[in-house]
């Protein structure tokens, strides 16, 4: 596990010095242990007998301690996003508190010079966020078989602009990609969730863009 950096610059330095693998998976949004890791990658990867490193992506904390004594998996306790800065995370709670894990609602980011002074509806953290693109490059080569699971609750839409913008697209050979949209809602017919932005056309448009570029993508779930 690496330890949190008071230079958020130096991360990809710490990895990239210690990364020596065929295959990389970046579980980016990972939340627990058994969220992806086990219960998705494990069972389906490593493909051609190649040894993959796991790097768990995870900003809530709630997650970081089942990973202290994970074989193979190297946590990074930070926000993947588009520069080093500071962030809110921003943590939705269901009704009932008994079990957080399970109940605890994924999490949005935002710049905190941005966030005007106003937060949202359940629990605000301030943490550090990283830049992605630069970390990816600096960690893995293109002899690496590069697979990336993103679910990061509607910051793909600047993700992964930013990965084309710097070329880091090229690294990745597989992504599995959960877009969020403004989509109707089970709870209130009529009422589109206010929790995102962006529209499905606006999602295809991003499935799209992957595809153009040469990145396998598939629709995660």
């Amino acid at each position: 596990m690496i330890e949190k950096s008071s230079r958020p610059g130096a991360i990809a330095t710490e990895i990239a010095r210690t990364l020596k693998p065929e295959g990389f998976l970046g579980d980016v949004g990972a939340r627990s242990y058994g969220s992806s890791i086990v219960s998705w990658f494990k069972k389906q990867y490593p493909k051609q007998n190649k040894t993959f490193e796991i790097y768990a992506i995870e900003a809530d904390r709630i997650f970081h301690k089942e990973y202290k004594y994970k074989k193979g998996v190297t946590l990074l306790p930070y926000a993947a996003w588009v520069r080093n800065e500071s962030l809110f995370f921003e943590i939705n709670q269901g009704p009932a508190h008994k079990n957080m894990e399970k109940d605890r609602g994924m999490g949005r980011i935002r710049p905190v010079q941005s966030s005007g002074g106003s937060v949202s509806v359940g629990d605000v953290d301030e943490i550090q966020g990283f830049d992605f693109a630069e970390w990816l490059k600096n960690a893995v080569s293109e002899r690496d078989y590069v697979v990336m699971k993103m679910d990061i609750e509607g910051t793909e839409f600047d993700l992964i602009p930013r990965l084309f913008e710097t070329g880091a697209i090229c690294l990745i050979d597989e992504i599995f990609l959960e877009c969020h949209y403004n989509r109707w809602q089970k709870c209130c017919p009529g009422e589109r969730s206010s929790k995102y932005q962006k529209t499905y056309g606006q999602c295809l448009d991003l499935f799209t863009s992957l595809r153009a570029g040469g990145v396998l993508v598939h629709q995660w779930w």
